[in-house]
């Protein structure tokens, strides 16, 4: 053992204390327990936690009367970054606040010490009775301030926590602040101007569309009445929620915009749609100067204005809804639209969040080869100021690859040098066990038979569009073989058997809707599927709407009537 390596645990036993500041409560306190409990579950040495040091935000490893002294500017940090200092006597955890040095303890324990937190559900935990850390001189910031993987199992808070999410969505996660909240989230107007209520009596509150007033459209924002109930509708939602930081003020998902003179006269000028909605947003920020209003620029509002600048309390989501995923979009000539308006944006927005999709909407269970694009799309995010990203997944339960997409999106939206491939392999050596080998060829076969097509990936699509490419008739029978392989390496372990099963949902799924079975096969395929599907709560094929149900009759009376 090195003069610089640090001994925790030596056989089982504990050689160090844990230490925080004697006032810590909270995020700090917790951090000090969540390395504690890990520590003991590696080593079986249970570490005490003294809280005698007089050091803000910080968690540290040491002899029981070790004095510390503070390294680094915490200032630097900002809120959520950290540094780590190891040398042979103390490791000292330092954040720029309570959730920095949660983050830098949970990063110690993931980068130093080997543990993997793969799902809500599953974890790797190496076992070392004699734990040795080397000496350490780090310093992390996020590459995006806001991390959201929009996956139900990245919503569970020890997850998302431990895995450095802080979005919105995260359920469950006590008084830390993460992140300061959502008010409102996402397609309001209909909220703060309700059809129903006003429509009738007021159809000028509402979108003229074709010489009609539409209540299934978009506000009519140069209405001054609309900017007066909007404001009151604010002030009685943050009335309840006086602690949420962002209030989303957003169109309808929708189009039906506004096409009244005064509207379309600002639109016109602005050379962009955008022009009415940017103007109304920024009158609606000065009447809350300690909040930050947050709008969509989503399909037509997509392309910023020529000339009007949002409020410094404004937050802009751009949606990248249109994009094709075969190809990162910085170097696709199919998404120059998208891209321009990305850099357009950067120029001139100081609070610039992508709203990105990284899901097949249409076919939720379909085979979607994009792995391979996800950490350049993100970098080409962060390179343009991008300070918030938004990942959208699957809203329901399951999907294709979720857990390993969740896994993936939340070491990315952290840390943009994160080695893809690597990740990969280590979450399917953690998830699949003897399966992983035969799961990771499928991926890499599958998404070299896209590259090699140069078509595009697109998120309302379905196994139709890869019939010629990646879902040929050969290549569905060499992923099957590929899981059959799968299924046997692990035939004596119940668990890793139904995830091999589960991650096999989308070739099957493929099968299907392709008709490449005969009808004994397709009848076989949709009760192995049906019964998958009951075992792990998969309830959609399409978002909101099409059940598994739905599409397993549609099979049967299509294929097999």
């Amino acid at each position: 053992m090195s003069k610089s390596t640090l001994p925790i645990t030596d056989g089982g036993d504990a050689c160090r204390v844990i230490h925080v500041s004697k006032d810590e409560t909270g995020t700090v306190a917790h951090a000090a327990e969540e390395l504690s409990t890990w520590i003991q579950k590696i080593s079986g040495a249970k570490l005490p936690i003294v809280g005698d040091i007089d050091l803000s935000h910080c968690v540290a490893i040491a002899p029981p009367s070790y004095k510390l002294h503070p390294r680094g500017n915490q200032a630097d940090l900002h809120d959520q970054g950290f540094t780590l200092h190891a040398d042979g006597d103390h490791l000292q955890i330092v954040g720029g606040s309570p959730v920095g040095t949660l983050y830098g303890t949970l990063s110690f324990l993931e980068r130093h010490v080997g543990c993997r937190w793969l799902t809500s559900h599953a974890s790797h935990v190496p076992k070392n009775p004699s734990v040795q850390v080397p000496e350490i001189n780090e310093t992390q910031i996020p590459a995006f301030e806001y991390r959201e993987v929009f996956y139900r199992d990245a919503w569970e808070w020890r997850f998302a926590e431990r895995n450095k999410i802080n979005g919105q969505g995260v359920k469950g996660m006590d008084s830390r602040e993460l992140h300061r909240g959502w008010g409102t989230w996402c397609h309001t107007f209909a909220r703060h101007v309700p059809p129903e209520k006003y429509l009738a009596a007021h159809p000028d509150y509402f979108a003229l569309v074709d010489g009609e007033r539409v209540g299934d459209g978009q506000l009519c924002l140069t209405n001054p009445d609309v900017f007066r109930l909007v404001v009151d509708d604010l002030h009685w939602r943050m009335e309840k929620q006086p602690d949420a930081l962002y209030w989303s003020v957003s169109q309808n998902d929708c189009f039906r915009n506004c096409q009244c003179e005064r509207c379309s006269q600002i639109d016109r000028a602005e050379g962009s749609e955008m022009g009415s909605l940017l103007q109304f947003i920024n009158r609606i920020a000065a009447e809350f100067p300690g909040k930050i209003i947050s709008t969509l620029a989503y399909q037509y509002t997509r392309k910023p204005p020529k000339t009007i600048r949002p409020a410094d309390n404004v937050h802009i989501m751009l949606c990248s809804i249109e994009c094709n995923r075969s190809r990162p979009i910085e170097s696709d000539p199919d998404s120059d639209s998208f891209r321009n308006d990305v850099e357009g944006w950067a120029a001139i927005c100081d609070n610039l969040f992508v709203w990105d999709y990284v899901i097949q909407f249409a076919n939720l269970v379909s085979p979607f080869p994009n792995l391979h694009v996800l950490k350049q799309n993100l970098q080409f995010f962060a390179r343009n100021s991008v300070r918030g990203i938004f990942s959208q997944g699957n809203r329901e339960h399951g999907g294709e690859m979720a857990e390993l997409r969740a896994y993936l999106l939340a070491k990315l939206s952290w840390d943009l040098s994160y080695d893809v491939d690597r990740g990969i392999d280590e979450f399917l050596l953690g998830y699949y066990g003897a399966a992983a080998e035969s799961i990771g060829e499928y991926i890499a076969k599958m998404h070299s038979a896209l590259i090699d097509s140069g078509d595009q990936l697109k998120i309302f699509g379905g196994p139709e569009d890869g019939g010629n490419t990646y879902l040929t008739r050969a290549r569905i029978k060499a992923y099957g073989d590929l899981f059959d392989a799968a299924e046997e390496s692990v035939h004596g372990d119940p668990e890793l058997l139904l995830r091999a099963q589960t991650a096999r949902m989308p070739v099957q799924y493929a099968e299907l809707v392709l008709g490449y079975a005969d009808a004994d096969r397709m009848r076989d395929l949709v009760k192995k599927f049906a019964k998958v599907a009951r075992r792990t709560g998969l309830k959609k094929i399409e978002e909101w709407k099409v059940t598994v149900d739905d599409f397993l009759r549609k099979i049967e009376s299509e294929k097999l009537g």
